[in-house]
This record gives C-alpha cells, sequence and structure tokens, in this order.
C-alpha cells in the first residue's frame, strides 16, 4: 500500500509543526519524499496566502489552504503559480465583509478569544483563533462558537488551533479533488489508490474517511471522540516528529533508507 502511493497529503498545524514550528527533521522529510518521486501535498486551514508562501519556499508542487476552499499549483515546478477558488461563483460582493463582521460579533461575546492573525490573507472563510496565541479555550466556549455560526448560516470547521467559518461548504477532500484533477489529471476515481494522508484533528474528517492510507500524528487522539472515522493508522509519536516517523516508513517501503 505504501508503495503504491505517489502523493502524500498532509496537514500543517500540529502534524507537520511541532507547537506551530517547523523542525529540521519535517522539512528534510519533503525534500526526501521529492527525491524518492513522491509528491508532498500540504492541505491545511491556513490561508491561500501562505499557500503562496510554502509553493515559493517549501520544495513543494502543489497545496490545499483554507480547508479546501483554494488550491494552489506549479507547472511545471518552476513554473507561475496558478490558483482556483472553490465555490467563487456562490458567494457576494458582500461576503468577505459580512465574515469579518461575523467574527467581529464573536470575539465581542467571547473575550478569551480573537480574530486569527492570518485573516488578512484569506479568500474564502473566518478563522477564529481559540488556541494558538491564547490559552485554549474551555469546549463549552467553542460549542457556542460553533452554534452562533451555523445560527448565522455558515457552516463550521474546528482545527487544533481555529474555528472556521464559510458557506457554502467544502472541506479539505472537496480541495485535494479539484487539486488533483487540476494540477495532476488524476480524477477523483483513481484518487485514493494513489494518496496517503496524515492530520491530526477534527477538520481532518474528510480525508480521514476518503484515504484509505489515512494516518494520524499520535495527537489525533485528543480529537477521535469528534472524528466519524478515525485515521486507519496512528502513528508512535506527534506532531512532527509523528509527521518524520510516517515519511520514514514511506521511504523503507521505497528501499530507502531513513
Amino acid at each position: 500500500m505504501l508503495q503504491q502511493a505517489r502523493l502524500l497529503l498532509f496537514d500543517v498545524d500540529e502534524t507537520f509543526t511541532t507547537h506551530g514550528l517547523i523542525e529540521p527533521d519535517s522539512l528534510n522529510a519533503l525534500y526526501r519524499l521529492r527525491a524518492i518521486g513522491i509528491e508532498p501535498i500540504p492541505v491545511t486551514g491556513r490561508p491561500a496566502g501562505w499557500g503562496h508562501m510554502m509553493l515559493s519556499t517549501w520544495p513543494i508542487r502543489a497545496c490545499v489552504t483554507e480547508n479546501g476552499g483554494v488550491f494552489a499549483w506549479r507547472t511545471p515546478r518552476d513554473g507561475p503559480i496558478e490558483q482556483r477558488i472553490l465555490h467563487a461563483e456562490q458567494r457576494g460582493a458582500t461576503y468577505l465583509a459580512d465574515l469579518n463582521a461575523l467574527g467581529r460579533s464573536i470575539t465581542a461575546a467571547h473575550p478569551d478569544v480573537r480574530l486569527s492573525g492570518d485573516q488578512a490573507w484569506r479568500l474564502t472563510d473566518l478563522a477564529i483563533d481559540y488556541a494558538e496565541t491564547v490559552p485554549r479555550a474551555r469546549p463549552a466556549t467553542v460549542a457556542a462558537i460553533v452554534d452562533t455560526i451555523h445560527r448565522a448560516g455558515y457552516e463550521s470547521a474546528v482545527s487544533s488551533i481555529h474555528i472556521h467559518a464559510v458557506r457554502p461548504k467544502n472541506d479539505k477532500r472537496d480541495g485535494v479533488l479539484a487539486l488533483l484533477e487540476a494540477a495532476f489529471d488524476l480524477p477523483a476515481v483513481d484518487a485514493n489508490h494513489r494518496c496517503a494522508f496524515i492530520g491530526d484533528s477534527a477538520n481532518d474528517a474528510s480525508l480521514f474517511a476518503a484515504v484509505p492510507l489515512s494516518v494520524g500524528v499520535a495527537n489525533v487522539q485528543e480529537a477521535l471522540d469528534r472524528l466519524p472515522t478515525p485515521p486507519a493508522f496512528i502513528c508512535r509519536r506527534a506532531r512532527g516528529a509523528g509527521f518524520v516517523e510516517f515519511v520514514h516508513r514511506i521511504l523503507a517501503a521505497h528501499g530507502e533508507s531513513p
């Protein structure tokens, strides 16, 4: 199964990173994957602006951002960046302004959270910081914010650090399938057999369910009660170390030393 995977989809926050930082071994793992012909593809709740940064500075060719709302790629690897937005035609001219207004009302009602520091670089969603630069909010606070988002007519997703709002619904799987067809000419029917996925939180649920070779870093156990389908495998190590652990398994399956 590991030998068949030609693309490694991976969450970023607390899967690839460790407490917000990229460890040298994690970054080196991307170079090792690329050297054996496997495309590493970040699939993150981070904003589209981060996607351009990653494509410009990481050894990757493609990425999915905003929980599937935006995807971007280079063809060829050193060519210009192309970007597409899911459901752009279904949002009105005031969509982002309305999202920001919702964000202000949420942070006014819940002073223990704040608007994500990367909100200015988002094209499709709202991100409320409940655990990145503030002490982790109580579960009751998270539930109340999710309820507010739903009552306002938006869909929600909760990552390890952010609470997201978007309309209409999209998830990481939607963005991945659109990217694979646009950038790799890979139809959805073939995607499951060509990809592996590694993640850690509830906003990874769609890919845990869709990708047979799904893996959680050890800290995914904190989110298992919120995952309709758990990952097929769980690493022994957490966060970036778990990511590296899984990459080493891929390398070994291809006859490479860790």
